[in-house]
């Protein structure tokens, strides 16, 4: 009988100390969840560019937090980043490509890669758990243009919008990405086209930097002055384009016809391609991108099939400007 009453007892205190949470132990259902991480990832390009210091700073108040806040990482030999935020951030941010002491960009016309010395930036008016941006001239473009304001998400996405209108008729889409992707996008036709495009329009900007008189520096003196080292060109001519934005939604129209007729101008007959391949690895193909065959010849080069780069070809030369 005392067995059994000794039993009950032992049951009861169980219970009652299981009701108020234990010795000490707490409700774990209150507890504060942790954050999920978010990230940002994309590629930087005029052309390539390769060890770069990149941030992604959180836009705070209409401003972009100070860079030392800012989380960080570098380029990889194929301008590639990626960078997570384990607060869990979820709203605007600027990404910033700067120069570092061995950073270079490859130029498209000769394929050698030279000295990287200037700052590329992109805006994105949300950031998710898995985002892409790429930063190129024309992500340059829509940056500095909402710069010119208290920054957020509806500004943003007004001045991708009139950058994109702006260089419509080549086809810029600052969400492309600025090589040719065989590797997740080798069976569609469209995406290559648009990336195809791409790259041939960064090529245009290379060519413009260093052959046109219409791109011209904050003091008038154009891009392709003589002397000028060819990094200084295409930081000539990125900023250049910047200036054609004056305000988040507006373009002065002058600076606007000036610069589509200095790439316009520019036949790219002779363009090193980053093409990403199937195995993940980057090839850089020679190609003339006016022509199917020198088209279809490196996409084979790249590891298409005859078939599927004659239909990928056949589709990217209807699409490309």
């Amino acid at each position: 009988m005392n067995k059994i009453a000794g039993m009950i007892f032992v049951l009861v205190t169980v219970t009652a100390l299981a009701g108020c949470g234990g010795s000490g132990g707490g409700d774990n259902s209150n507890a504060a969840a942790l954050p999920t991480s978010t990230s940002v990832s994309g590629t930087a390009a005029k052309g390539i560019i390769k060890h770069a210091k990149v941030l992604v700073c959180r836009i705070i108040n209409g401003v972009p937090e100070a860079d030392a806040s800012c989380a960080s990482t570098t380029t990889g030999t194929d301008g590639s980043y990626s960078v997570a935020l384990s607060d869990g951030f979820t709203g605007p941010a600027m990404v910033k490509v700067m120069a570092a002491a061995a950073s270079t960009m490859m130029d498209e016309t000769t394929g050698a890669d030279i000295p990287y010395n200037m700052t590329m930036r992109a805006v994105v008016p949300a950031i998710s758990k898995t985002t892409t941006v790429h930063v190129t001239p024309f992500s340059e473009m829509a940056a500095s243009a909402v710069s010119t304001t208290t920054i957020d998400a509806t500004k943003i996405s007004q001045s991708i919008a009139a950058v994109q209108s702006v260089m419509l008729t080549l086809g810029v889409d600052v969400s492309v990405m600025p090589m040719v992707d065989l590797k997740d996008n080798g069976s569609d036709s469209a995406m290559l086209t648009s990336q195809s495009n791409m790259v041939k329009q960064l090529a245009r900007v290379a060519m413009a930097a260093k052959n046109s008189n219409l791109l011209k520096d904050a003091n008038g003196v154009s891009c392709n002055t003589v002397g000028t080292t060819t990094s200084q060109q295409f930081a000539c001519a990125v900023t250049a384009m910047a200036g054609v934005m004056n305000s988040y939604v507006t373009a002065d129209a002058t600076k606007s016809a000036n610069l589509l007729a200095a790439l316009n101008a520019q036949n790219a007959t002779g363009v090193n391609m980053p093409i990403l391949k199937a195995d993940g690895t980057l090839g850089m193909q020679l190609a003339d991108m006016t022509s199917s065959a020198s088209m279809q010849s490196a996409m084979q080069n790249a590891g298409m099939t005859v078939t599927a780069a004659a239909n990928a070809v056949n589709v990217m030369m209807g699409g490309m400007r």
